[in-house]
């Protein structure tokens, strides 16, 4: 295993993310940008030698990639670990693995990092200002720095998972990449009928008996309706269409059908 990235360009990765992570964020690609920004140390020297090595690289982090910025230094630490020892060979690897942990570590991170310290310090640091005193504002931002520097182990726990890894598993990139891709398909995957709303607003009637027609649909396939949508964006993306032009037509799209009266 070469370990030609010095320790400079990785702390760099880090600290950029820390001031950066969320800065990008937009409907296309959510922290793509930023978590590009902050790989760059990294790669310029990871890929020092191969400039076509370094824009498949680069283009390959550009893709989609959104979880709770303060647990994302993990996710980090393992996509170096693993693209040092295997750069090109390994980005399909990384793209899996980014794709399979970021939506477990969100849902962990939020709970963790967001909803127990902000929900506690938050109201301790409001009850504070109201009542004339400025240290509510200083708890705030000690908090806040103390939960930016967790990322610090988080970071260095993900390089050393990321170096273990490739270390034990040269043999079998290609089963495990298949395995964690197949994981990432059934995170998105059970997020689609909870995420994805769209309730039919046209009514059955007979005597008595009154059905919507999410209720009627639902005893056909639950989540039928946010289903055949994905399947829809997905065939667009096939066929190359921009993820911005497919985001207007469905807004278009829910606005036309609203005002039809076809959906609520």
């Amino acid at each position: 295993m070469n370990n030609d990235v010095s320790n400079k360009a990785k702390n760099r990765v880090l600290f950029r993310w820390m001031l950066n992570g969320g800065a990008s964020l937009n409907y296309e690609k959510m922290m793509g940008m930023s978590y590009t920004y902050s790989m760059m140390p990294f790669l310029k020297e990871n890929y020092k030698d191969d400039p076509d090595g370094l824009k498949k690289a680069v283009k390959m982090h550009l893709q989609f990639f959104n979880t709770n910025p303060y647990i994302a230094p993990y996710v980090i630490g393992v996509n170096i670990g693993v693209e040092e020892s295997g750069k090109t060979t390994a980005l399909d690897t990384i793209m899996a693995l980014k794709t399979g942990l970021m939506g477990p570590l969100a849902g962990l991170g939020d709970s963790i990092f967001v909803v127990i310290p902000w929900t506690i310090f938050g109201a301790i640091a409001a009850n504070m200002a109201l009542d004339g005193s400025v240290i509510g504002i200083g708890i705030w931002l000690i908090v806040t720095w103390l939960l930016k520097a967790l990322s610090i182990p988080l970071f260095k726990g993900g390089l050393k998972s990321g170096t273990n890894l490739i270390s034990s598993i040269e043999t079998k990139l290609k089963a495990i990449t298949e395995s964690i891709a197949v994981l990432g398909l059934m995170v998105v995957g059970a997020l689609v009928p909870t995420v994805i709303e769209a309730n039919v607003a046209l009514k059955f009637e007979q005597g008595d008996l009154e059905m919507t027609g999410t209720e009627i649909l639902d005893q056909i396939m639950p989540g039928l309706i946010p289903a055949i949508l994905v399947f829809g964006v997905y065939y667009l993306l096939g066929k190359k269409v921009k993820p911005v032009y497919i985001i207007l037509l469905i807004m278009v799209l829910s606005i036309v059908l609203y005002a039809l009266n076809i959906l609520e």
